[in-house]
């Protein structure tokens, strides 16, 4: 999903902390955007740092500036791609895109990071393009369960019969809530959630993400398997109070990934990557 352009002055109505505010004005102002058609699809995405090794940030849909306090927290040791998704109809064309993104780049291999449907679009790359990834940090996310895309499906076609103008206000509520940030933090991300959906999604990225998720529950299928001779690590990153957690799509990750150390982020809500940055830094940085 398109972001931003970084010489657009952002209104934080809602009074966002000077460091919040200032360091996501830095990121958009440093890391514009390169813009790339791959297969007839406009890509965006940032390519942040000179580190020696380079590392695939995937977000979880929403543009490519919510994660600029971690990427500025990696950037002396990486190379960090960032990319938005497009509005596409299937994982494919996003899986091709971003390996597409990385040959551009001249990046044979990569380090990834996965953010909620990040890491779901982290661990289908890996499995179609596994000589790509060294290692796979996989954050509040979860492996496909077939039962479930009942529920996704009814969802998404309320969603997508309900006004965009009646949607973007829940929508900007609910990711507040899903960062959970600390109180003194809120502000600042009640206005970056406000902004981002009033100015740069559409309700036709919105539902290309959410057919993605579909289509993960529906026709994708994981097994500790697929890793067979693959020679890389993975890491599972969870919260103790991420809304979507449960005893059901934990087991299923520890099924699928059994020799995948876990780390537990107390209180750091669904996306801990950006509101608990430092400890989520000092985490990826051992295991990376």
């Amino acid at each position: 999903m398109d972001s931003v352009s970084p010489s657009t002055p952002v209104d934080f109505s809602d009074g966002p902390g000077t460091d919040l505010r200032d360091g996501l004005q830095e990121f958009r102002v440093r890391y514009p955007n390169r813009k790339r058609m791959v297969s007839g699809l406009p890509w965006n995405y940032r390519v942040c740092g000179e580190g020696p090794r380079a590392l695939l940030m995937l977000p979880g849909g929403l543009g490519n500036d919510l994660a600029f306090g971690l990427v500025a927290g990696l950037v002396s040791r990486f190379r960090v791609v960032y990319p938005a998704y497009p509005v596409v109809q299937s994982l494919a064309d996003v899986l091709y895109g971003i390996a597409a993104i990385l040959t551009a780049e001249n990046i044979a291999s990569v380090s990834i990071c996965g953010v909620s449907t990040g890491g779901m679009v982290a661990q289908c790359f890996m499995r179609r393009y596994p000589e790509r990834v060294e290692r796979l940090v996989l954050s509040n996310t979860g492996v496909p369960i077939a039962h479930w895309k009942h529920g996704r499906r009814a969802a998404n076609a309320i969603l997508s019969m309900a006004p965009w103008p009646l949607l973007r206000v829940p929508l900007a509520m609910s990711i507040t809530k899903l960062l959970d940030a600390p109180a003194a933090d809120r502000p600042f991300w009640r206005a970056y959630a406000k902004e981002l959906f009033a100015k740069y999604v559409t309700k036709a990225e919105v539902l290309s993400n959410l057919r993605l998720q579909l289509e993960y529950q529906e026709d994708w299928h994981f097994s500790p398997e697929d890793l067979a001779g693959w020679p890389g690590k993975v890491f599972i990153v969870e919260s103790d109070n991420d809304i979507f957690n449960n005893p059901t799509r934990r087991e299923a990750m520890l099924d699928t990934y059994p020799l995948a150390p876990m780390y537990t982020i107390r209180g750091g809500g669904h996306m801990p990557a950006f509101t608990r940055t430092g400890e989520y830094l000092e985490m990826l940085r051992q295991f990376l």
